[in-house]
């Protein structure tokens, strides 16, 4: 097979894994009802990704680098308001079209608890999510903020929960496409904190 076709035949793949795994799951979701969704036999699944394990985790790190490369658009602005704003722009837009990425994320977590490997690149994605979050987006410190990523990892701890919290809410008011009206406020209040 050339080496388009492969590229093409993986991204088709890692497109339908995403679908499956952001609505039903890690755990509703078996290996063959991907093959199915991307239109591809069980074994290119297994030749390419070997375990759905690894499958979610390509998806999971395919993901991540998109929305960093979302977040990163708005590091080199010279103001931290607005740096800061259009971080909460990009976690309510990101929120708003596509909860799924949340989802998979809420998933990947609850999964690290019993397994080292996913639990490794989690500790990882939120160690560089907080060092983003710190360097690039954050004033320089002042105040009681112990050196190192503390800020950080307060701001993603911050807006992750405002995201488990607002999908929770939604999902049991049978809307999840509808988030709840304060998390508008949740954010503007977090920017003003910064």
């Amino acid at each position: 097979m050339p080496a388009q076709a492969r590229h093409d035949t993986m991204e088709r793949i890692l497109d339908a894994a995403y679908r499956c795994l952001a609505s039903r799951g890690y755990a509703s979701v078996s290996m063959r009802q991907i093959a199915l969704e991307a239109g591809v036999a069980l074994s290119q699944l297994h030749y390419y990704f070997h375990s759905k394990e690894r499958l979610f985790l390509e998806v999971l790190f395919r993901t991540t680098e998109q929305h960093r490369r979302e977040v990163q658009e708005w590091v080199s602005r010279p103001d931290v308001q607005e740096r800061l704003r259009g971080l909460a722009g990009v976690f309510q837009t990101k929120l708003r079209e596509d909860p799924g990425w949340f989802r998979l994320l809420f998933d990947f977590a609850s999964l690290a608890f019993q397994d080292s490997n996913m639990r490794k690149y989690l500790r990882q994605l939120f160690t560089q999510l907080a060092h983003d979050a710190e360097n690039y987006m954050l004033p320089p410190s002042k105040g009681p903020w112990p050196p190192g990523e503390s800020r950080g990892r307060t701001l993603v701890a911050v807006l992750y929960g405002l995201a488990l919290q607002a999908l929770m809410e939604a999902e049991s008011a049978g809307q999840p496409s509808q988030l709840p009206a304060w998390v508008d406020e949740a954010l503007q209040s977090l920017v003003a904190l910064c």
